[in-house]
């Protein structure tokens, strides 16, 4: 099974993002998954220009020539797409945006209405990969993936408020299960098996307010120490 993975975090294999990427991958790869992983920001990815040219005059092709030309076969070919966003302003990363508006070519023109009354566009492509996304933010409050989850609302959501908690041993131990689950899920999907709502719901990490109090405190003489 092949998983094409993109990680949109500026910060790359230091950021905490790439924590949970990587347990997704670790747990893929006890199932002989086919790998292929990449950080967005080392990528060439020009802009949409919605000129719609990959719609009407050259059918799924865009204008621009950079990575894109290499990434739109390879999602076709990919089983699980594996996307990682840090939440910068409630929001996915300018990077991890531009890659996606380029997806603009997998789509066929013409809209449809689609079983739960909304309108979309059919795919070009008769293969979609399924679609996994790790996401981390600094605010202890699960709210602050508000947007990326109606952004992805078919994917399936590994999410993890205050993240600074990995850089910790501390923290790292508070969240060894639930990094536990991110494998097991990599290679549950990958053996083809269905991912139950019991392990679903390890994915999402909820602190208590009492946690929430703690990781403010925290946080707080941290950011005061960095000023002195």
């Amino acid at each position: 099974m092949k998983i094409l993975a993109f990680n949109a975090s500026p910060r790359k294999s230091k950021g905490t993002t790439d924590v949970l990427m990587e347990a997704f991958i670790d747990g893929a790869k006890k199932s002989n998954a086919d790998v292929d992983k990449h950080h967005i920001v080392d990528l060439d990815i020009n802009g949409c220009l919605s000129c719609f040219t990959c719609w009407w005059k050259t059918p799924g092709v865009c204008v621009h020539r950079d990575d894109m030309d290499w990434i739109i076969p390879k999602i076709s070919e990919a089983d699980i797409l594996l996307f990682g966003t840090p939440i910068y302003g409630r929001n996915i990363t300018h990077y991890m945006q531009r890659m996606v508006e380029r997806t603009f070519p997998l789509s066929l023109p013409e809209m449809f209405a689609t079983k739960d009354g909304q309108t979309s566009h059919p795919s070009r492509e008769r293969k979609i990969p399924r679609l996994v996304l790790a996401a981390t933010c600094g605010f202890p409050d699960l709210n602050n993936f508000d947007i990326v989850k109606a952004l992805y609302p078919t994917a399936l959501p590994i999410l993890l408020p205050a993240s600074q908690m990995l850089s910790n041993d501390e923290g790292k131990e508070y969240l060894s299960d639930f990094l536990d689950a991110i494998r097991l899920t990599g290679q549950k999907m990958v053996e083809g098996d269905e991912i139950p709502e019991s392990l679903k719901n390890k994915l999402i990490v909820e602190y208590s307010d009492e946690m929430k109090s703690t990781v403010i405190k925290t946080h707080n003489l941290y950011s005061a120490s960095r000023m002195e």
